[in-house]
């Protein structure tokens, strides 16, 4: 028998809020692995793990990296090993597994109990900041390129011969909840100091409306593209329509859903791929950063592949989920794709580590969010109850393109079949991981 027929898997996951690491040790529930043991190997840095089988599996092992360094205790933890009866796998496909589960104290003096923000502002992917005037943006499909500096539109005020060179400006656009904000502050108004005639009252209040929406905080303000700028939102690109090259408008889906047609999808010309939205409020196209790819070097060379960068959709999903819980302050969403179903979603830690050893997983430990989820077959109803049906469940709502939904339920899907059986579901809910953005330390 060879090593990859005895599938051994190790799942770590690090909870900071109790400071530890809980290790899951599974091995297929079957007659051959009936009192066998894992023989589990503490690395001197006490950042690793190595897991053998007794005979007559001695051949087999596995190796994973923890999430954060443990305690000394830990040694003695790990040579606890009992006998589990078989797991039954919750999801009804009748696999059984023996999982060993061990909980370790995580070391006193570790960076990652240092005490910082959970959310900070590091989960969003491709910020104005790390743009630069000369960005390309093309089809993540086909490559083909549709945005870039030298396609602005020559209706733009370049300036005088000393201005720079042609290119694009980015602009970070505010929180969600901005205009909403504005116009509280805008309704809110501290009162004109006493004794002030009403002709200055008068004459005050109408110039500050006038510079309110002149610096665009005004009740009626809102965001408009501008041809030469690319606003940067948490999950889209808003650009001017005659910005972009190769993009070309689903008319066809405007026909058939009415309910759309405020919002017709922007489709790549050179492949058809789905890589927008159309704004008619912002005067614009929104470009879905989970269809494209970037290219932020200031080098031109077509074939320096290494610098075009993609994102998993989930990435951008999980990022928009942490914007709500920190707009919000909520935990659970219900997300749809504008059908009658869709997903219940409970963002049960939304900054976990873990580690795993499946196929695929990097030996390194990943930063996630752990969610539990289900499935809703009338989103309707949780989002607006019948009068006297009070929700069951305080919720938030996300919309998402059909496609984006589609790539994020079956991330959370892969990732619930990656976990240990007895680490799949959670009561009525299913427990899955989405993967955070990372931004890399300079």
């Amino acid at each position: 028998m060879q090593d990859t027929d005895v599938p051994l898997y190790l799942h770590a996951e690090f909870l900071p809020n109790i400071r530890q690491i809980t290790l899951y040790v599974s091995l297929p529930g079957t007659t051959a692995f009936d009192g066998i043991r894992p023989d589990i190997q503490l690395s001197e840095s006490r950042k690793a793990v190595t897991v053998s089988l007794s005979k007559p599996f001695e051949y087999v092992t596995e190796t994973i990296k923890l999430p954060a360094r443990v305690n000394d205790a830990s040694w003695r933890v790990l040579k606890t090993v009992s006998g589990p009866a078989p797991k039954s796998d919750p999801n009804g496909t009748g696999d059984s597994s023996y999982d060993f589960s061990f909980r370790m104290q995580v070391d006193p003096d570790e960076e990652a109990l240092a005490p910082r923000d959970e959310l900070i502002d590091e989960f969003a992917p491709w910020t104005a900041e790390e743009m630069s005037s000369s960005t390309r943006i093309r089809c993540r499909e086909c490559e083909h390129v549709f945005l870039d500096p030298s396609l602005i539109s020559e209706s733009v005020d370049q300036g005088t011969d000393e201005s720079p060179a042609r290119g694009w400006i980015w602009k970070d656009l505010p929180s969600g909840n901005w205009a909403e904000m504005m116009d509280f502050w805008h309704c809110h108004k501290p009162d004109p100091h006493e004794g002030h005639e009403k002709h200055e009252k008068d004459s005050a209040l109408k110039v500050e409306d006038q510079t309110a929406q002149t610096k665009g905080y005004g009740a009626n303000s809102h965001v408009v593209a501008i041809s030469g700028t690319v606003f940067v939102d948490v999950a889209t690109f808003l650009v001017a329509e005659t910005d972009c090259n190769a993009i070309q408008g689903d008319d066809e889906e405007q026909k058939s859903n009415t309910e759309v047609s405020a919002q017709r999808t922007l489709d790549c010309a050179n492949c058809n791929a789905i890589i927008g939205m159309e704004d008619p409020v912002a005067k614009g196209w929104r470009l879905l950063k989970a269809n494209v790819s970037l290219n932020t070097n200031s080098s031109s060379c077509e074939t320096d592949i290494s610098k075009w960068e993609v994102h998993p959709t989930e990435t951008i999903v999980a990022a928009q989920l942490l914007e709500l819980i920190e707009r919000e302050s909520a935990r659970r969403f219900v997300v749809h794709c504008g059908q009658k179903s869709g997903l219940v979603l409970w963002v049960f830690n939304p900054d976990m580590r873990y580690s795993n050893s499946s196929a695929g997983c990097s030996i390194m430990a990943q930063q996630a969010m752990k969610v539990f989820y289900q499935n809703s077959l009338d989103v309707d109803e949780l989002l607006h109850p019948e009068i006297g049906n009070p929700s069951p469940l305080s919720v938030e709502e996300l919309e998402l393109p059909s496609m984006i939904f589609e790539a994020m339920s079956q991330a959370l899907t892969r990732s619930n079949k990656m976990l240990p059986l007895s680490a799949r579901r959670f009561n009525e809910w299913h427990v899955g991981l989405l993967s955070r953005f990372r931004r890399q330390k300079t």
